[in-house]
């Protein structure tokens, strides 16, 4: 697994269990704050773009009017979904 794919896949973790502890929405801040306290700390600029990725992949969704994040019901990390993501994106 790429560094690039690592990292999309670690954020993709998170949200998933931020959703596992009964959170339907979540801001990039939420996210930050797992990771940290998981002793994997990302930048907050790191995660907006990995949730960018998440996006791309159809695995988040956003809602421009609350500015929160939903994870899409079902949404499985594939690792080759994101490298075709980044190459075509």
């Amino acid at each position: 697994m790429s560094e690039q794919a690592r990292r999309t896949k670690t954020v993709f973790d998170a949200v998933s269990a931020l959703k596992a502890a009964g959170g339907s929405v979540f801001r990039p801040g939420d996210v930050t704050a797992h990771l940290r306290a998981s002793g994997a700390p990302f930048g907050a600029w790191e995660v907006r773009g990995e949730l960018t990725n998440l996006e791309r992949l159809g695995l988040i969704v956003l809602d421009e009017d609350s500015a929160t994040w939903r994870l899409v019901n079902g949404a499985s990390f594939s690792v080759e979904q994101a490298k075709m993501a980044r190459e075509n994106g």
